[in-house]
């Protein structure tokens, strides 16, 4: 599939969804720290997704893998089962498409830079040689504790573990 009918793809599947939800949840001042800055991550993916065209002859409309999107979604589908059957379908489907554009299109990590995961551990970004590398604090303790899902391997950061310099 090509990248421009699969932004058409993600767009449908998520247009409908109320991006309200998340502006309330952004703007809760009872919410923690974490809940809202996953909120504005939603908010600001949406809104880059709805924005973004790109023309059949961009060179940004390459050719994307359908069984790499169709893995995304199965391995996003046995998350939602093993850790939150009780999400609705549209929830569902948004964080599904999102994670398929941040994955294939974007090109970012699945989680918002700088987010408190738990004990301090983060998703942080470094530029080297004039781009941007993203690290994840979890992602290589989640490989080994992965039973059933495992959606960080589907993300472009790499395990903080490899990056150059760690003190």
């Amino acid at each position: 599939m090509k990248a421009r009918d699969l932004m058409g793809e993600i767009r449908e599947n998520i247009k409908d969804y109320d991006i309200e939800i998340f502006e309330k949840k952004a703007r809760d001042v009872n919410a923690d720290q974490a809940s809202k800055q996953r909120a504005k991550f939603h908010i600001q993916n949406y809104n880059e997704i709805m924005a973004l065209n790109i023309d059949e002859e961009d060179d940004a409309n390459v050719e994307i893998d359908d069984g790499l999107i169709n893995d995304i979604k199965d391995e996003l589908f046995r998350l939602f089962e093993g850790c939150s059957p009780e999400s609705e379908e549209p929830f569902k489907r948004f964080i599904t498409y999102s994670c398929i554009y941040l994955s294939v299109i974007a090109k970012r990590p699945l989680h918002p830079v700088g987010i408190d995961m738990h004990n301090g551990k983060t998703v942080f970004a470094e530029e080297k040689d004039g781009e941007t590398v993203y690290y994840c604090d979890i992602k290589e303790e989640q490989a080994k504790i992965a039973k059933d899902y495992y959606t960080c391997q589907y993300c472009v950061c790499k395990p903080s573990e490899l990056k150059e310099n760690k003190i």
